[in-house]
């Protein structure tokens, strides 16, 4: 698993701010990662279908495909633009489609194979890491043809473990759902309550899913403590935007 230079932020052609893995780079898939100096955070959160669908231009691809998301487990696989339905993981073959997740604070994991054969997403908020939602994804890519062995995960920035505060509730349905490894993933914070760390939990499913974790990337940027350049749910509260973590396929 890889940190250390794995995501950049960088100023694109268009004036917008966004960030970058160089392992999806490598391997030729189109993505980016929004932040405040771009598409507007509260546009990306109420009008996702016109945002996406400029940020697909911008990666030269057709149209874009999100979800309503709703913190669980379920992946769907979509062909083509819009609003795919509710779930918390999305899923292409097609070569002209961007797929979106939106953030607040929560982990998108962006996953692609270097074979070129599907790409998805996972948002990885507690309730659907606890849930399954990154060996879901991985499970409907393999459906779809690819092997772990080819895929490349990036876990794109989000509230991080230094910061993620939860109760001991959480730590409870963690434990009781994917089983007693995950009391390492919380650890005690300066005010008494437990933080969750879903970079390592993620991670976690993701080798355990079969992705090697040479072909794992963390961003390792905490939302909260970079609210200067990404919307925090956590920091604003219900009037927080959204951010957008976007990859699709290259176009043949």
């Amino acid at each position: 698993m890889s940190s250390d230079g794995a995501f950049r932020l960088e100023w694109a052609s268009n004036g917008w701010r966004v960030g970058r893995f160089a392992a999806l780079e490598a391997a030729g898939v189109p993505h980016l990662v929004t932040t405040r100096q771009g598409p507007d955070v509260d546009r990306i959160r109420h009008e996702t279908g016109a945002v996406g669908r400029e940020i697909a231009r911008f990666l030269d691809l057709d149209d874009a495909a999100f979800l309503e998301q709703v913190h669980g487990g379920d992946v769907l696989v979509c062909d083509t633009g819009g609003q795919a339905g509710r779930g918390d993981g999305l899923v292409t073959t097609n070569r002209s489609l961007a797929l979106l997740g939106k953030s607040g604070d929560c982990p998108i994991v962006l996953i692609a194979d270097r074979r070129q054969r599907a790409v998805g997403f996972a948002h990885a908020s507690w309730r659907a890491t606890v849930a399954g939602i990154v060996p879901n994804v991985v499970r409907t890519m393999v459906e779809c043809g690819c092997v772990p062995g080819d895929l490349v995960a990036c876990i794109c920035p989000s509230a991080g473990p230094e910061c993620y505060e939860v109760g001991d509730e959480v730590r409870a349905v963690a434990v009781r759902e994917i089983g007693s490894r995950a009391a390492t993933f919380f650890g005690p914070g300066p005010r008494g309550k437990d933080h969750f760390d879903l970079w390592a939990a993620n991670a976690d499913a993701l080798i355990r899913a079969g992705v090697p974790s040479s072909s794992i990337h963390v961003a390792g940027l905490c939302t909260l403590c970079r609210n200067d350049v990404f919307p925090s749910h956590r920091r604003e509260g219900e009037s927080a935007g959204r951010f957008a973590a976007v990859i699709g396929l290259r176009p043949d």
